[in-house]
């Protein structure tokens, strides 16, 4: 208010001392306004929206105390398998008709992680020759198995070779089977 008595001195500080007092009011509700907001924001990001639902990032592990566990890695690939087999021949009828055959089978079984691509193969062993020999490639899934069957018709010259071989080796049949991880393909489990 306005007083006569007072000098323009004293009016003009007395103005100042008001102003100054309605800026540091000012300041300290500005303050407060900003701390009640840190507070209430701090509060509020363990509660869910005003919606009802929780926060994204809740989850019952998290409520309960305990860390969920992290994704696990892939599974690191790890092809392997196992081959069992057998071979020999047959005369047929009789060996100058023709249907004479070498035979036999290999037992393969995927015992990796993942689906494997084997060469099977199959040698009989003739005297003064190289062998005669036949392969068959399969696709075995993981944990899967096949038993592919061999049969390779024999002339009359190559059954005779065979048997001079088993003549010169004890009559040991001298076939052999041989299995080769040659790709993979799938997932790893």
């Amino acid at each position: 208010m306005f007083d006569p008595a007072m000098t323009g001195q004293e009016q003009s500080r007395r103005r100042g001392g008001c102003r100054r007092a309605a800026l540091i009011a000012g300041v300290v509700i500005a303050g407060l306004v900003v701390i009640i907001v840190i507070i209430a924001l701090a509060a509020g990001s363990g509660q869910g929206d005003k919606t009802g639902t929780a926060p994204a990032s809740s989850s019952p592990a998290k409520a309960a105390g305990t860390a969920s566990p992290p994704p696990s890695p892939a599974a690191v690939p790890s092809p392997d398998g196992t081959f069992q087999g057998s071979c020999d021949y047959t005369l047929g009828d009789s060996p100058a008709t023709g249907t004479a055959a070498a035979v036999g089978d290999i037992d393969a079984k995927n015992t990796g992680n993942i689906g494997i691509v084997v060469k099977l193969t199959i040698t009989w062993p003739q005297e003064g020759y190289a062998p005669l020999t036949m392969s068959k490639t399969v696709r075995i899934p993981s944990g899967g198995e096949q038993d592919p069957q061999f049969h390779r018709p024999l002339s009359y010259d190559q059954i005779t070779r065979l048997q001079s071989y088993q003549a010169g080796h004890g009559y040991a049949d001298g076939c052999t089977y041989h299995g080769e991880i040659t790709g993979t393909f799938g997932r790893a489990r």
